[in-house]
């Protein structure tokens, strides 16, 4: 399970952030295997914004086909980032996802860990 960090970047920003990670251009397997599915934005008003990422990930090392869910808000002081990911196993009697899911994870948190708030008062 993911925990939360507080970021010091804009809502706009750290989107900014997200859709050149999907949009990199590492080698032709790597990029044909990411994509932004859907987002969302949720106007709490006062400038106060939810927005909601939705990405499709495949791997293709164990051949799954995972879907990781991106939440940002700007409700406190700095930028909220909540990271959920499922989907990364497949099969009847056996699941294993191989670090997949875990993989995914770390590489969504190292995005915005340059970003990071320590300390939050």
């Amino acid at each position: 399970m993911y925990d939360d960090i507080y970021i010091t970047l804009s809502l706009e920003q750290s989107i900014i952030v997200l859709q050149q990670w999907v949009e990199q251009k590492e080698n032709f397997i790597r990029r044909m295997g990411k994509n932004i599915i859907d987002n969302y934005v949720i106007d709490f008003g006062e400038n106060k914004k939810a927005i909601v990422v939705v990405i499709e990930y495949y791997t293709w090392r164990n051949n799954n086909q995972m879907t990781a869910t991106v939440v940002l808000d700007n409700i406190g002081k700095n930028t909220k980032v909540h990271i959920a990911v499922g989907g990364s196993s497949q099969g009847m009697i056996f699941n294993y996802d191989y670090g997949a899911r875990n993989s995914l994870e770390e590489k969504l948190k190292s995005l915005f860990k340059v970003y990071e708030v320590k300390e939050i008062r």
